[in-house]
């Protein structure tokens, strides 16, 4: 190992390229090692939002779920080429709600709608203004700007952990689902996600039905498309198109945005959602050498990503620290 403080990132969804992004930064040399690179990660396949969602534990989740939206607003919202734009974003209910759990995490005002402004079986909602992330730009600048950086990429998939510890003394681990074979981990489990993509209609906010009788239901229109979803079906590995989820969007899509009812589908797709008890963001040590963990976090990496980037780094700092 020579004088650069050389890391290996595994891993090259949304939480490896941000992780290594912030390590380029903190003037780290990062290579990635990665089974799957953008366009055809995980990450890609999200319609994503900044949007706490199926990630635990929730204190953890709140201020790493602030410090990416603080990020993202202060370090990429001006740029065209990434693809995120603010949305009002709405999640409706059937009953009364309580202050959302997330609301410190989220540094703007949250409103509630009126029932004039809710569709037939809604009573209540939460409305922000928040972050679209346009996955399929956005995958695309993260790479580009890692690049940039000076960090490396290796198409490479690994069986043994023990492969990146003969070569690295810090290894970020952010394999998601990956992490169940290696590193035996039965804690992390997929949640599936079917999406359809459809042309854009003039449709400008996201909806979100996730707990009322529409549940799993949503439409985000992106920069030039508009994704509808979905579903989320817990320990399901098929990530082949179901034509009986793609009805059952549709017809739940009328129902809380009745503007979505005629529309153009351009493609569909499956993405399995790295679930976990509690996102895995620590070190665990490897005889004389780390591995930093960072992964499980379910329907929310994007909505965390640079929070947990953060404090990736910190770990990196205290491990090469004590070498």
């Amino acid at each position: 190992m020579d004088d650069k403080k050389e890391i290996l990132v595994l891993g090259s969804g949304v939480s490896g390229l941000s992780t290594g992004i912030l390590l380029l930064k903190k003037g780290y040399s990062v290579m990635i090692w990665a089974k799957d690179l953008p366009p055809n990660t995980t990450s890609n396949k999200a319609a994503a939002v900044w949007y706490p969602y199926l990630c635990y534990p929730r204190e953890k989740a709140i201020p790493w779920a602030r410090t990416t939206f603080e990020y993202i607003q202060k370090e990429i919202m001006d740029n065209p080429k990434s693809g995120c734009i603010i949305r009002t974003v709405t999640e409706m209910f059937d009953k009364q709600q309580p202050e959302p759990w997330w609301k410190d995490g989220f540094p703007g005002k949250v409103e509630r709608p009126t029932n004039e402004e809710l569709p037939e079986g809604y009573v209540d909602g939460y409305r922000i203004k928040s972050i679209v992330i346009d996955t399929s730009l956005y995958m695309d600048y993260l790479m580009e700007t890692f690049k940039s950086l000076g960090g490396q990429v290796i198409q490479k998939e690994i069986k043994d952990i023990k492969e990146a510890l003969q070569e690295y003394d810090v290894v970020v681990n952010c394999t998601g689902l990956g992490s169940r074979e290696l590193f035996n981990d039965d804690k992390i489990y997929p949640v599936r996600g079917q999406m359809i993509k459809i042309k854009p209609t003039g449709f400008d906010e996201v909806v979100v039905d996730d707990e009322g009788p529409n549940n799993l239901c949503l439409a985000v229109p992106r920069v030039n498309d508009i994704m509808l979803g979905g579903t989320a079906q817990v320990n399901d590995w098929n990530t082949e198109v179901d034509s009986k989820d793609t009805e059952e969007i549709l017809r739940k899509i009328k129902l809380i945005a009745p503007e979505l009812k005629d529309v153009e589908i351009v493609s569909e797709s499956v993405g399995l959602r790295p679930a976990r008890e509690a996102i895995r963001l620590e070190a665990e040590k490897f005889d004389d050498k780390t591995v930093i963990h960072n992964y499980g976090h379910g329907g929310a990496g994007f909505t965390l990503g640079w929070g947990c980037a953060q404090d990736t780094v910190e770990l990196v700092d205290k491990a090469l620290s004590s070498l």
